[in-house]
């Protein structure tokens, strides 16, 4: 690589300077406040003295990238010196894949990726609920224990199963399987897990990540029949008084009754985003 074209990846501590050179309508409102919010994996891309674009790079556990080369920048080789760059740090890193995302329907961004090997696998929404609390009901749902880790991640893994086909996402995909690494996680995670039980049955499992509703699943014959309406706003309520910023979730394009449902509830979409992954070469 010339010295001219050299890529550097220098840590963001503030991104503030940098968001006048970014075009909102093309990286979505959600980019700004994920980019402020996870500061730590940003990365300024630079040649030079230059600051060409950000990329926000993961190289542990495993990889993710996304690589936004500013307009001014456009049409020089900077985006693929980048994603070369990144991707060559990460495979000395050992990991073995990376995800991306992109605006969904950006069909500039969908060429980019395709052209360096990245295959688009969904499409996904994330919603925010900017309302007031839901008034509290007694529900019969309380903290995850470990015990009920059967029963629970059966119902997890057929509900979330059945979605997946449903979307036509993802027409190879099998329904997962218990294990102990998973009960060693769930469990680990147990202050952040619920399950609503019903009649002495578990109908329900979600978790909670920060302010993000990462997990509600409904038992399959139990669906349809208020039970994730009153899961989803319990779990919103419990967000909410943590006061420490506006519950959002994700919603797959294509999960018509989901995306009902937080519609119904006062969710708003606030971006959507094309998912890719690239296997690296063993």
């Amino acid at each position: 690589m010339e010295r001219s074209k050299t890529i550097e990846f220098v840590k963001v501590e503030d991104i503030t300077p940098y968001l006048e050179n970014v075009d909102c309508d093309e990286t979505g409102e959600a980019t700004f406040e994920w980019l402020e919010e996870n500061g730590d994996e940003i990365y300024a891309i630079r040649i030079m003295d230059t600051v060409v674009g950000l990329a926000i790079l993961v190289d542990e556990d495993e990889g993710f990238l996304s690589v936004y080369i500013f307009p001014a920048y456009r049409n020089k080789g900077y985006g693929r010196l980048t994603v070369a760059a990144a991707e060559q740090r990460m495979m000395e890193a050992s990991i073995e894949g990376v995800e991306t995302i992109w605006k969904y329907g950006d069909e500039h961004a969908k060429r980019f990726a395709e052209r360096n090997d990245y295959k688009r696998t969904y499409a996904s929404a994330m919603m925010a609920y900017r309302g007031e609390p839901f008034p509290e009901e007694e529900l019969p749902i309380r903290h995850f224990k470990d015990e009920d880790y059967p029963e629970a991640f059966a119902l997890y893994a057929d509900a979330f199963q059945a979605m997946r086909l449903s979307t036509g996402w993802f027409p190879d995909s099998v329904t997962e399987q218990p294990s102990e690494a998973s009960r060693k996680r769930w469990a680990e995670d147990a202050e952040n897990e619920y399950v609503y039980v019903f009649d002495g049955e578990i109908v329900g499992y979600a978790n909670i990540d920060e302010t993000e509703i990462d997990t509600v699943s409904i038992r399959i014959p139990q669906q349809g029949k208020g039970y994730g309406k009153a899961f989803v706003k319990y779990l919103t309520n419990r967000i909410l008084e943590k006061d420490d910023g506006e519950p959002t979730l994700w919603c797959v394009v294509g999960n018509e009754k989901a995306r009902a449902l937080y519609d119904s509830l006062g969710y708003e979409e606030v971006c959507c985003n094309d998912f890719g992954e690239k296997e690296f070469d063993a």
